[in-house]
């Protein structure tokens, strides 16, 4: 499968339907189908848990290349309480990283299997790739892993070294590679590998190839519109009347220390501290989910205010949908996929 996106923010969570489980279906309906309706269930259908902050590469479109944040690491007894408490409360998926590579947290199997233990539906993460060995690759199939999503910018190495700084294309390809190969040879289906890249100046002549390059190793292959995550352009107050981010209806990301955040827009590098909702430590997710900080944001998005909110209006994704409304599209054609 092939998709080219403007919006990663949602990237993760689409896929093929086909041949999956009921209760994996209804997961799928409820994400889709919650945000339409402003539908605030008792706990949040995603979390985003940031095990820690670390990454090994300096890549050029990244805030970690520019400013990147200090080293965090959430305690080990923290995160099973997180995965705890969402698997009581009915959670479908997580996402084990935030900022960073994941596979930089010597712990990443040992959570893995800890959550696919424990009954979450779909666990996944992002990573360059870097680091996933072939050991590295046979512990995640056998602890459970669902989906990985691996971000090599680029089909040759001159092109995907001078992006991924620190990088070695030879070893990303081999390790990407070597993963299929495993779990084609012990008849699985999983985990899922989607390969994306950032469509750049440097790299945007190669996307033709770089489909042909992966399709029949990749699951999914995607091209990403590249954002302005540092940011420099400031603020676009542009109202939106039709919009509102289904991120509000669907997920919550909390932070390697603690914070708890209504969205990946309220973090491009560092917290957006107006935009923390709580903190695990003082409050449980569900009440953060249902609280009136989080209600006060979806009633803005509901409304068609979100330009009243500053880190919406600081959101490259958002920039992305005021220009295209700019350029007189119809709503239909710049609200985001929900």
């Amino acid at each position: 499968m092939v998709e080219t996106t403007t919006n990663p923010l949602f990237h993760f969570l689409k896929e093929n339907e086909e041949n999956q489980t009921s209760e994996y279906k209804e997961y799928r309906r409820r994400w889709n189908e919650n945000p339409k309706n402003f539908i605030v269930e008792e706990f949040p259908i995603h979390v985003d848990i940031e095990t820690q902050i670390s990454c090994n590469l300096r890549c050029i479109m990244c805030y970690y290349n520019y400013d990147p944040p200090k080293y965090v690491r959430m305690d080990m007894s923290l995160i099973k309480r997180i995965i705890d408490e969402g698997v009581e409360k009915k959670l479908c998926s997580i996402k084990t990283q935030v900022r960073g590579d994941p596979l930089t947290d010597d712990r990443m199997v040992e959570i893995v299997r800890y959550a696919k233990e424990k009954g979450i539906l779909e666990v996944m993460f992002n990573t360059n790739a870097m680091l996933l060995t072939e050991e590295k690759s046979r512990d995640l199939i056998e602890a459970g892993l669902d989906k990985i999503i691996c971000s090599v910018d680029g089909c040759n190495k001159e092109i995907y070294e001078k992006i991924r700084i620190g990088a070695n294309y030879d070893t990303v390809i081999k390790n990407i590679k070597t993963l299929y190969a495993i779990k084609k040879k012990l008849g699985l289906e999983k985990p899922e590998i989607r390969v994306q890249m950032v469509d750049t100046p440097e790299n945007h002549k190669q996307i033709t190839e770089y489909m042909k390059f992966w399709e029949g190793i990749a699951d999914h292959i995607a091209i990403l519109e590249l954002l302005d995550l540092s940011r420099e352009e400031g603020e676009d107050s542009t109202p939106l009347e039709n919009f509102s981010c289904s991120q509000l209806w669907q997920r919550l990301i909390i932070t390697a220390e603690g914070d708890v955040l209504p969205c990946c827009g309220a973090m491009m590098g560092h917290v957006e501290k107006s935009m923390v909702v709580g903190n695990i430590g003082e409050n449980t997710l569900s009440e953060i989910w249902r609280s009136k900080k989080m209600n006060a944001l979806r009633e803005l998005h509901m409304k068609g205010e979100s330009h009243k909110i500053k880190a919406c209006r600081l959101c490259s994704s958002r920039k992305l949908l005021v220009e295209k409304k700019k350029a007189n599209k119809k709503p239909e054609e710049y609200d985001l996929p929900k």
